[in-house]
């Protein structure tokens, strides 16, 4: 095999190992991958692209410095007069001039549309980052949820048949087995819960990142908090969202198409140059300008109802910008005591106390079989140790969501790129 064949069949060969990780690169999601698969599968971030193509039309449009194209203007007659005829033609060159500086003004204008769509995109993505974030965090809290219940549902049964088995040999009363059995059922009811939100997450989550319903999604990492949360400190001032500086934009936008329709009723003028063979084989050479008649409304156009139009929208920009600015301040005011508490809340419940108190729910069964616990306490028990070990889990879970949100509201990158 020439050297050739053997680099093509090592390229081959690479190709062939990597097309089932290019064909689905999001059937595994973990925190290194969440953020851009979600984005990739964003069909609304497909549709505010698409926004941006057409606003960076809308600036190119704006590029010629003609007004107009140039109008070429020909005519010909044939002339007769004392039995002489000749034919006559002529030939004019037009062209239309701006000269109150209209170009520029929509040029600013198209210039602050496609900023206020690139605006709107990043806003798109990154509320397509903070859904995905907080699905995966609900995948991983109620499979974390199932699991522990999986495994105190098994000590449970254990209390009940050891309760069951007391009332037979009637050592224990037959309604203590009764009640074991109810807290077995209802354990095994919860179980049932998270298993229905853990698929009803992962469903939502794989419809996010764009899989199919035939494709299985597998989530994997912890359920901890961003990190970047922790960097946030009260009285921190966050930086304009994307909403913010789309309405800014958009409020440029309208200020410039004001003076664009405010320019425009200076007239334009066509500047020509003619040439014509007149009479009986005269030539004539000539320059021409013609000057449109503005006339006042409502006999003639000004545009004065479009320019009030676009200055009110400039002012409705300007204040719902500034609305949504305050909003911001608060939100990230609010994400500050939510993820204050949160933290509070799961320092309480650490995961030291919440595995004893599952270790020690787990024991239960073998400890009332050894006689060290009587069925009646082992029943009396199991509540609060539960409802210990799910309080954690939820504690755990609330801290993850508070920590999403303050970094959304602080304004701070998702995924390590731009906020």
């Amino acid at each position: 095999m020439d050297r050739c064949s053997r680099v093509l069949a090592l390229a081959m060969a690479a190709f062939a190992w990597a097309w089932p990780v290019a064909a689905e690169p999001c059937s595994t999601l973990s925190r290194a991958n969440l953020i851009r698969c979600a984005r990739q599968a964003s069909l609304e971030r497909r549709a505010g692209q698409a926004a941006v193509r057409a606003a960076d039309g809308r600036v190119r449009a704006a590029d010629p410095w003609l007004p107009s194209n140039p109008a070429l203007e020909l005519s010909g007659a044939r002339r007769r007069a004392g039995g002489e005829t000749d034919v006559n033609w002529s030939a004019s060159l037009g062209v239309e001039l701006e000269l109150a500086g209209q170009r520029g003004a929509r040029r600013r204008a198209a210039v602050a549309d496609r900023e206020a769509q690139q605006s709107e995109l990043s806003a798109l993505e990154r509320a397509a980052a903070v859904e995905a974030y907080r699905l995966y965090f609900e995948v991983l809290a109620a499979r974390e949820r199932g699991r522990v219940l999986d495994e105190l549902g098994a000590a449970a049964t254990g209390v009940w048949q050891a309760a069951d088995a007391a009332a037979e040999r009637g050592a224990a009363a037959g309604i203590e087995a009764d009640v074991a059995e109810a807290a077995r059922v209802s354990m095994e009811r919860r179980k049932l819960e998270a298993e229905r939100d853990e698929r009803a997450a992962s469903v939502a989550l794989a419809h996010l990142v764009g899989l199919r319903a035939d494709e299985r999604l597998a989530v994997v990492g912890p359920l901890e908090p961003l990190p970047a949360a922790a960097k946030v400190r009260a009285g921190a001032v966050p930086p304009d969202p994307p909403e913010v500086v789309a309405l800014v934009a958009e409020g440029r936008a309208s200020t410039a198409r004001a003076s664009a329709l405010r320019r425009s009723r200076v007239p334009n003028p066509t500047l020509s140059v003619f040439v014509q063979r007149d009479g009986f084989n005269e030539q004539v050479l000539g320059l021409g300008l013609a000057l449109p008649l503005p006339l006042p409304e409502p006999l003639g156009r000004t545009s004065s109802g479009a320019v009030a139009e676009s200055e009110a929208l400039a002012d409705r920009a300007a204040w719902l910008a500034q609305s949504r600015r305050r909003a911001a301040h608060s939100e990230l005011g609010q994400a500050l005591v939510g993820y204050d508490t949160s933290q509070k809340s799961a320092q309480a419940l650490s995961p030291e106390r919440a595995a004893r108190a599952q270790r020690m729910s787990a024991s239960l069964a073998t400890e009332v079989q050894a006689g060290r616990v009587p069925v009646r306490d082992a029943i009396l028990f199991q509540g609060p140790l539960l409802e210990l070990v799910l309080d954690a889990i939820e504690a755990k879970k609330s801290l993850c969501l508070a920590s999403l949100e303050l970094v959304r509201a602080a304004g701070l990158p998702l995924d390590g790129g731009q906020p």
